[in-house]
């Protein structure tokens, strides 16, 4: 096996780069071709139900006189079902057709309607960051980081990474240091004085810093960290590049936008398809799901307008998803990808046509060896059945993440607590035994 240092001197040194949030500690093991998990986060608090309509309940249309979406009946404007899967109860936003068509449909995707974590309260900042650390408290390292650290993995600056945007996101910050590359085509660190060449094409900045950081001399430990930091970042800056070399994305016409999701997504596919070892990944699906008011548009069809609604622009932003899947291929069986948002909303709507902050919100995940599955759900949202003004809590996502670490990563189940400190996991069988 390369070593850490054969490794960096064999990556090119015309590159450039946008930001690292520094050096990992490197540990040794998965070879190119293993397995990724992408958790992508719905910053806001998401609307299941207007996501994923329960339909099948008459109360969902009593309580969202506006803002519910008709049952399915063919039209283009109504929910779409889920099938025997959900029975009869539970359909999807009519904006997510491609979604369903493309991935439900195939058996590859599975629904958690009703899904937060125990002590989470209707606070966005509380609530992402408690999900991001993987409980109520103030711990620096998040979840995926954890599982960087406690996992064997490659020696690579992009085992793990933040995609589509240029922050931390708080589950994979932690003592493994990862890159945060919003674009990567933008992925440049350049200074004329240093610069040759049509677009800067002889990069001498990077590399009289490739240069002095090569230098074998007494270091103190914050010397030592600076050297590391910046050779990650030269050799982040090499891969990404080379990565998007004359990459165009195999998805039958479908190209991915230009927001933090479609970037994130078509990073990781480049970054994958160049057989960097990627194993997990942060994304962002938009920032906008607080949806207080005006949820709907307010002419035409209320639900898929194409000129006046903000909300269903959001929700047709699952398009990429389906770029990434079509794109990704027979490789998509090596892939997971799992989305989520800090809560729901109130099951009644307010008075400006919007919703307020709940609890139970709708998670989803597809690719690799998810199964067709509706997680647990209420089969009412009757006040006399469901008192409080949102859904419960009736999945908890640290188990549908420890599924996925478990049966798609193949990590022993046994640092699922380790993982989630003090969380005792249940299986809820959403996926399969780990893929082949």
């Amino acid at each position: 096996m390369k070593t850490r240092r054969d490794f960096i001197k064999s990556l090119t040194a015309a590159a450039a780069m946008a930001g690292t949030a520094g050096a990992p500690k490197f540990t040794f093991a998965q070879e190119a071709g293993g397995k990724t998990f992408i958790k992508v986060f719905m910053r806001g608090g998401a609307d299941g139900l207007h996501l994923f309509p329960l339909y099948g309940d008459n109360f969902y249309y009593n309580y969202r006189p506006q803002l519910a979406i008709a049952p399915p009946n063919g039209d283009s404007s109504s929910a779409i079902d889920l099938g025997p899967a959900a029975g009869g109860m539970r359909g999807m936003n009519p904006n997510l057709a491609l979604l369903h068509s493309e991935i439900w449909e195939t058996g590859n995707m599975m629904v958690a309607p009703a899904t937060s974590f125990a002590g989470a309260n209707r606070s966005h900042f509380d609530c992402q960051r408690w999900i991001g650390t993987g409980a109520r408290n103030n711990l620096i390292d998040g979840y995926l980081n954890r599982y960087m650290q406690n996992v064997p993995g490659t020696d690579h600056p992009l085992r793990g990474m933040v995609a589509g945007k240029s922050s931390i996101s708080t589950e994979i910050r932690g003592e493994i240091k990862v890159a945060a590359v919003n674009r990567g085509s933008d992925y440049n660190l350049v200074n004329r004085d240093f610069c040759s060449g049509t677009d800067c094409a002889d990069n001498r900045l990077t590399e009289i810093m490739r240069e002095i950081s090569s230098h074998d001399v007494d270091l103190t430990g914050t010397e030592m960290e600076i050297r590391e930091n910046q050779l990650v970042m030269l050799d982040t800056i090499a891969e990404v590049q080379e990565a998007g070399v004359d990459y165009v994305p195999n998805a039958d016409g479908l190209q991915y936008s230009n927001s933090d999701l479609g970037r994130g997504l078509q990073l990781c596919a480049q970054l994958l398809k160049a057989g960097v070892p990627l194993e997990v990944a942060a994304l962002d699906w938009n920032i906008g799901w607080d949806t207080h008011s005006n949820q709907i548009a307010d002419n035409g069809d209320p639900f898929t307008n194409q000129d006046k609604g903000y909300h269903s622009r959001m929700v047709r932003g699952a398009n990429d998803f389906v770029t990434f899947y079509r794109d990704m291929g027979a490789d998509m069986q090596n892939i997971v990808v799992l989305t989520g948002s800090e809560f729901g909303r109130t099951k009644k709507q307010n008075g400006s046509f919007g919703t307020d902050h709940g609890q139970g919100g709708t998670w989803f995940a597809f690719g690799g060896p998810t199964q067709q599955a509706v997680a647990a759900d209420v089969s009412t949202i009757d006040d006399t059945v469901v008192d409080r003004n949102w859904l419960p809590t009736l999945t908890s996502y640290r188990n549908i993440v420890g599924e996925i670490m478990v049966r798609h990563m193949g990590m022993d189940q046994q640092l699922i607590s380790t993982i989630f400190p003090n969380h005792t996991f249940e299986d809820y069988s959403l996926f399969r035994g780990a893929s082949a």
